[in-house]
């Protein structure tokens, strides 16, 4: 299968944190976190005032690429496809081939880009396409590694998988990469302030996964 560089270098960065942290991906980043960039991505305020975006059939189709993006951890935000190249992404999102060309044109069009499709070397009636990236989600990815493999600074564990994908979700709802935290703490006060900067924006706050109790 041919991988772009630029996959390859992210998933090196990936695999270099889960080694440090000497957890599998799907330990060191859960299927809950995964899930809650997924949701972010398909739910972010801006995308109805994205000319792209306007329909919901966009928005339907958009969702499930978000999902394949976010399927894996190591994957870190690539959709890797093997010798059936554009068919075959079409296929897995249930569109006609026609459409996904249209619309991952216009995607990447978008400033910032929502997607960046990746083509193989050029054959005979074109360059396949061997890849799509959605950034949102490979900066997500990696922040919430880099978060996950750090004990936390309070109870000298990793920050609460679901603490983490609500403050992902939200992040990615903002297009917004992942602040900087010392412990659960300040990763709680994100998630309050990053809903908050959603709603501002005329979205609404998803409902939290993990509800900690905890004021400021």
């Amino acid at each position: 299968m041919t991988v772009p560089l630029e996959y390859r270098a992210l998933a090196d960065r990936f695999e270099a944190i889960r080694a440090e942290a000497d957890r599998s991906p799907d330990a060191l980043v859960p299927r809950s976190i995964m899930r809650g960039i997924a949701a972010g991505i398909s739910r972010a305020p801006s995308l109805r005032r994205t000319d792209p975006m306007k329909s919901h059939q966009q928005r339907s189709l958009w969702a499930r690429l978000a999902d394949e993006a976010a399927a894996r951890p190591e994957q870190v935000g690539f959709v890797l496809l093997g010798e059936g190249g554009r068919a075959e992404l079409a296929e897995r999102l249930g569109v006609p081939h026609r459409t996904l060309t249209a619309r991952l044109d216009g995607w990447r069009r978008t400033r910032p880009r929502l997607v960046v499709p990746y083509s193989g070397r050029r054959k005979a009636g074109g360059a396949p396409l061997v890849a799509v990236q959605i950034p949102a989600v490979s900066d997500l990815v990696l922040w919430a590694a880099t978060v996950r493999a750090v004990p936390d600074a309070v109870d000298g564990r990793p920050p609460h998988p679901l603490l983490v994908a609500d403050a992902a979700e939200r992040l990615a709802m903002l297009d917004t990469r992942g602040p900087a935290t010392d412990g659960w703490p300040d990763l709680d006060d994100a998630v309050e302030d990053l809903g908050a900067a959603i709603a501002r924006r005329g979205g609404e706050p998803p409902t939290r996964r993990l509800e900690t109790g905890r004021h400021r």
